[in-house]
């Protein structure tokens, strides 16, 4: 077994600021409550997000981690890098209430304390299938449909692999 070794990870922290500010509310006022770390050794995957355990709360001072590996972080562009930031922060769910402003006249979300465990929770993907499945039976279920009129909404740049994809279905 390799070894593995963990560092915290102030770029990537730098960048989920900003990516907080832009696309998530409910974790403005959490900000320093999420724990950035690169991960360097042997893994099958680029990221992880993590609510902590007691003991890491309590060793850390953090509620939530974000894991990022090291090897896919320097072979991933910077556009790469940002969409797998925002996707382990779209994992972090935080409880809230909507209430009433009085000020504004306007409904708004009221998030339970950041420092709170029992405020956080983990959510799951959206969407979870195998292309082979789409390819056989279609957007059979409304998350699959969800997924793919955002990503028709989107200014989606067809990848290299994407491309060849089509080709073969077009010759078969």
């Amino acid at each position: 077994m390799s070894a593995v070794f963990f560092e915290e990870a102030p770029e990537v922290r730098e960048m989920a600021s900003k990516i907080i500010d832009k696309y998530h509310p409910h974790l403005k006022d959490a900000k320093e409550v999420i724990g950035y770390y690169f991960r360097d050794g042997n893994s099958d995957w680029a990221g992880k997000a993590k609510k902590c355990t007691a003991f890491e709360r309590h060793v850390t001072g953090y509620m939530l981690f974000v894991f990022i590996n090291k090897d896919a972080w320097r072979l991933f562009t910077p556009d790469q890098r940002q969409a797998l930031v925002d996707h382990e922060l779209c994992h972090f769910k935080r409880k809230s209430e909507r209430v009433w402003n009085e000020k504004t006249k306007e409904w708004e979300e009221k998030y339970e304390p950041a420092k709170a465990p029992d405020s956080w929770q983990m959510r799951e993907h959206d969407v979870e299938e195998f292309s082979e499945i789409i390819q056989r039976h279609g957007l059979w279920e409304t998350g699959i449909e969800k997924f793919a009129a955002a990503v028709r909404e989107a200014d989606y740049q067809m990848e290299l692999e994407d491309y060849e994809r089509e080709q073969l279905r077009a010759v078969k």
